[in-house]
């Protein structure tokens, strides 16, 4: 009985294992997809001839309210459906694909000039590739060190990038409302840590997690954050100082997988 009971809770083990390596792969996918379709678009659309380029405006704008119906129409078949994690899942990936073509769409043909919104939309769908590759991959707590300082980053070189231009005030609210999203966060890691990482009975950190390394990148995020919102003109130093510290969080959180 113990023999078989050790053989279960390992072909258990690599079920899940061989599942987890499964959802990694499909997101390694539909982010490469993903890709593809916008340099297509940034073919046709950014750098196209003018005939070109309306007909693109035209598929973007299509694919925008086409996008915003599939991802309305999957939540509530989801939501009414719960019950059946076949169909949930399946709900899943419509919203997520309509969620790309009304982001994507938008984006695009809000921010036209100089190939703005193309360019930004072929750097985000790598880096929230990245993203999910490290919410399946790693712990929570590391997806929450990441995406913490991701933002950040971001949130750091938009207002570096826009110091002077018509965009200050609305990137400026932006990152007022990223520092408190990081204080909040901090605010609801203190509280998992009193309940051993749960979050009103859910499991949001591991047992093993150090919340020291947590609050130290949520503080850094935020402190690197309104740095940037007083000193635009240091936007540079504070994303190296970012990237340097995302890299060593990293490393920490692989060194514990091993």
């Amino acid at each position: 009985m113990a023999k078989k009971a050790i053989s279960q809770k390992r072909t258990d083990r690599e079920k899940q294992e061989n599942q987890a390596l499964h959802r990694v792969f499909n997101v390694f996918l539909l982010g490469l997809a993903a890709e593809c379709y916008l340099f297509i678009v940034y073919r046709g659309y950014g750098v196209g001839a003018i005939d070109s380029v309306l007909i693109w405006d035209k598929i973007l704008t299509w694919g925008m309210y086409l996008g915003l119906v599939m991802l309305i129409g999957a939540a509530i078949a989801g939501y009414v459906k719960r019950a059946d994690s076949r169909l949930r899942t399946a709900m899943t990936w419509v919203g997520g694909l309509g969620l790309f073509l009304a982001a994507s769409g938008w984006i695009i043909t809000t921010f036209f000039d100089n190939h703005q919104g193309v360019t930004a939309m072929c750097i985000m769908v790598p880096i929230l590739t990245v993203l999910g590759l490290v919410f399946l991959l790693y712990q929570h707590e590391c997806f929450l060190s990441t995406l913490a300082l991701v933002c950040a980053m971001f949130t750091v070189w938009a207002r570096g990038a826009t110091a002077a231009g018509a965009w200050k005030v609305p990137v400026i609210v932006g990152a007022v409302l990223g520092i408190v999203l990081l204080g909040l966060a901090a605010f609801l890691a203190g509280k998992a840590q009193k309940s051993e990482g749960k979050l009103w009975n859910i499991r949001v950190l591991s047992l093993e997690c150090d919340y020291r390394i947590l609050y130290v990148v949520l503080g850094a995020g935020a402190v690197a954050v309104l740095a940037a919102v007083v000193f635009p003109a240091i936007a540079v130093y504070l994303m190296w100082a970012l990237g340097i510290l995302l890299f060593a969080e990293l490393v920490y959180y692989t060194t514990k997988l091993m």
